[in-house]
């Protein structure tokens, strides 16, 4: 009875670290489905994203928001792999990149984190279907937990074209 019990224990700590490793083993083809253009809304303001397909071990990317006439944030982006580890580098205002090395991957959720950064310390990308797209951006901000989400759809990158 006591053998069986540690067999079995045993059996479960295996199937959990293999699970943990999986979980932070995505790559960049993992997140192919990203490639194209994206478009969301917050308020009066349009977001838009828009991502290469995965090259040279890289995706790259960059979003901007625009209220009314004006373009009032933009970012460069990139995902790469870096020693094996997926990592998420973005550029905000086109300043300085920021590395997000990826904590989870699970399903069509990545999580990437740098608990050093101010804020956000945390980037999300979920894929919740064949064309909308969940970013969210979280952390600890004047104190308190705080988590900003971007709901998005895909679009045609240039509908004039149709």
């Amino acid at each position: 009875m006591f053998g069986r019990r540690i067999t079995i224990v045993l059996f479960a700590l295996i199937a959990m670290s293999m699970i943990a490793q999986a979980q932070n083993r995505a790559s960049l083809e993992d997140l192919s489905w990203l490639s194209g253009c994206w478009e969301g809304r917050q308020g009066n303001a349009i977001l838009e994203e828009i991502w290469s397909k995965p090259a040279g071990g890289s995706m790259l990317g960059l979003s901007r928001t625009v209220k009314g006439e004006q373009t009032v944030s933009f970012e460069f982006m990139q995902f790469r792999q870096e020693s094996g580890v997926l990592v998420f580098l973005p550029q905000p205002q086109g300043g300085t990149r920021v590395p997000f090395p990826l904590k989870d991957s699970f399903g069509g959720k990545l999580t990437f984190e740098n608990k050093e950064h101010d804020f956000p310390q945390r980037v999300i990308y979920e894929r919740k279907g064949p064309a909308l797209l969940l970013a969210a951006i979280e952390g600890i901000y004047k104190g308190k937990e705080a988590r900003e989400e971007f709901q998005m759809r895909k679009v045609r990158c240039n509908p004039k074209d149709e």
